[in-house]
Parts: structure tokens; sequence; C-alpha cells
């Protein structure tokens, strides 16, 4: 208004036809000549939109919804972006500054990025921890009733079935497929996915709420493994161990992935019982082997869900036959009929038989199978099943 001022008492407006002096106080505008700007998204509004795209690597969403961008300054094509951070010590400040360099590097005119760290006041930071968690009280929002993501909860009436290992495989297969998916390893004395996974490392957390830890091959889990030593015993009972759940189920920030895939015990304890009531949304997947013995022990397991009220997702059949290697033939090594017995007395179905492969599955941070392999085709199989299926929704009585 002040340059409008200006002009008004040097003398006529250069506009033809128009003189300032007729215009009404409604029309009085401030007609000094603006700057262009900047165009292909080169601008604090289009630098903003693209950060959309950046992810928080352990939070799993954008970093503009979780008011994580602090500031956005432009120096010619060089551009700062401010960042608040949960904590200080953050272990992906690297990963967030390579996404952020990688992301706006592609809007044209940008010529180079850096990124300015800061850490979130304890207000922003629990206002940010509630808004994704919920109360303290409360379960993650994933395992709520109204919550689109599925519980797949892997059980086996004994051990050494394999179920650890259909567990991780099979949320290998559903993010192969394009589907969200975490993994939780409720198995507390048997703890496996940490090594398997070759994650051994303590998760980060934040003001009582726990992070998933991110293995190697991209899959996110949480396992009572990762809060001790490797090789240390874990001597509690049952109630501590169901508390301890309960705590994961409570204070671990699950998003809300398409999929959460539970590593149970085996047998029909505690445990199993714990995850029934406190998750009733929960489908269970039976895993036995072809032997007689271990699929009478699983119809057991897949009765206990039964009875507390869970759906029988399907029956996994590990270890099911070995391939020739010279002529391709099944060779059933350990004969029976055991996926069939099992999925006939719960009325269910055989999801898929996982062959065995003569390698070095199962070593530490190698119990995925290849893609091409004949177990990871049987595990897209299933997958593409589990997916194909219908989720039974709760109804409230009013």
């Amino acid at each position: 208004m002040v340059d409008w001022f200006r002009r008004r008492k040097a003398g006529p407006s250069d506009d033809v036809g128009r003189h300032p002096e007729a215009e009404t106080a409604e029309e009085l505008v401030d007609r000094t000549p603006r700057e262009p700007e900047p165009a292909d998204g080169f601008s604090e509004a289009g630098i903003r939109e693209a950060l959309r795209d950046v992810r928080d690597p352990e939070i799993g969403r954008d970093l503009v919804s979780l008011n994580m961008i602090q500031g956005i300054e432009i120096r010619g094509s060089n551009v700062t972006v401010g960042v608040s951070l949960t904590t200080a010590g953050c272990p992906l400040k690297h990963r967030i500054t390579t996404d952020i360099k990688d992301r706006l590097m592609m809007i044209e005119g940008v010529g180079g990025v850096e990124v300015d760290f800061g850490v979130m006041t304890d207000e922003d930071r629990q206002n940010l921890l509630t808004s994704l968690h919920g109360g303290p009280s409360e379960l993650a929002p994933a395992f709520r009733d109204e919550s689109k993501t599925r519980i797949i909860a892997v059980v086996s009436g004994k051990g050494g079935v394999g179920k650890s290992t259909v567990a991780v495989n099979l949320a290998a297969a559903l993010d192969r497929a394009g589907h969200s998916v975490e993994i939780l390893d409720a198995d507390v004395y048997g703890s496996s996915i940490p090594v398997m996974l070759g994650s051994l490392g303590k998760p980060n957390v934040v003001e009582g709420v726990i992070f998933p830890i991110e293995s190697p091959q991209g899959l996110k889990f949480i396992s009572m493994g990762n809060f001790v030593n490797e090789g240390q015993a874990i001597i509690w009972r049952a109630p501590i161990v169901n508390k301890a759940l309960t705590q994961l189920m409570r204070d671990v920030y699950w998003d809300e992935p398409d999929f959460i895939i539970v590593d149970m015990p085996p047998g029909t304890g505690d445990v199993a019982l714990t995850v029934a009531q406190m998750i009733p949304k929960a489908e269970a997947l039976v895993v036995t082997t072809p032997q007689a013995d271990a699929a009478r022990v699983a119809v057991k397991a897949g009765k206990m869900a039964v009875q507390a009220h869970l759906k029988v997702a399907g029956v996994v059949e590990n270890m099911g036959y070995a391939e020739c290697p010279d002529c391709g033939k099944e060779l059933r090594i350990f004969g029976g009929d055991g996926g069939d017995r099992v999925a006939g007395e719960l009325d269910s179905q055989v999801m898929g038989r996982i062959p065995i492969l003569p390698d070095a599955t199962g070593e530490p941070g190698r119990s995925l199978f290849d893609v091409d392999s004949a177990p990871a085709r049987a595990f897209d199989e299933i997958a593409a099943s589990l997916a194909a299926t219908r989720v039974r929704r709760r109804i409230k009585v009013l």
C-alpha cells in the first residue's frame, strides 16, 4: 500500500483509463510488480509438496504430515530443509538425509540440498506420539477391531515344524505382492526372528513408545529377542510373559499395515490364549509337517483357535516334499498326509505345501528363500490366497 500511495502522489497511473482517485476502498490494491514464482515446483510450496513423498523410516508416514519439516530456505538454486527429529541420536539421520536429497534433486532447477536437523520440543514430541499411538493404556490402533490391518497368527502344536520359517517367508511374500506387512515375534521363550532376519540390535524407544526394527531385507518386526543379549535365556513365569506380550501390542508403534504376522509359541498355552482374548479379529494359520504326530498336535492348536472364536485361515504343510535334482520328481521323504489330515479336522483347506531345499536356509540372516526358488513360489501362492480371502468383521452390539 505504501508504494501505491507514492505512485498516487507522483501522478496518474500508467494503467490506461484507470485513475486511482476513482477507486473505492474495496478496490484499492497493491500494484507493486511481483517477482514471478519459480517454475516446475521450485518454490517453497512445491518443495513442501515434494517432501510428502519422503517418509520417516520408523513411523512410515510422510515428514510433512508428521510436522517434522520446520523450515524451507531457498537461496539461488540451493535448498535447505529444517527437520525436527524425535530424538537427537536418531539412528536414521543418514537415511532421511538421503531420501530428502534424492527427492528434491528431482525438481528442475534445484542444484543442491542441505538438511539441517533439530530436535522436537517435549510438547511437540508428546503430541506426535499421542496422535500416532493413542493413550498409554490402549492397544495399538492396528490391533483394534476397526483397523484395516489383518492379524495372522501362525500357530503349531509343537516346535520344530518350521513355524517361524513360515512366518518370515509369508511376510516376505506379502511384501513382494505389494502389501504392507510387519512381524510380531510372540514366541517369548524361543524368539528366533531377530537371528533369522539378521537384526540383533536394540529397538529405538521414544517417550515409552517402541519402534519396530527394520531388517536388511526391509521387513519390520519386534521381538523380545531384541531386548536381551543373544543366547540369554528368558526365564519368566506365565503372568510376566503375558504382561510382556501385552506391552508389545500396546507400547510398540505398529503403523496400520495391511498385515501383521504373529509368530506364536508352539502349543496351546497362556500366550496363545492372551492373543486370542486381546485380538479377537486374529486369524490362525496352522503349520504342520506330513508326519502323523505333528498333524495330531497341530489339530489341537487349530481347535484351540476355534474355541477362542478365531477364524482358521488355512493350513500350511511345511517340509512337504523334496524335489529330485535330476528328474524333478516330488519325493515325500517324511511320508504321511499331515496337511490334508489337519485341514479335514478343522474344516479348512491346505493353502500350500512347502518343499525342502538342501541349502543354507536357516543360517543367521539367511532364512528367506530366493525369490525364484520353489519354496518362495509356494509362499507367493499362499500370500495371494490369503490376500484374496474376505475379512470377517465383528459386529458391535449396541
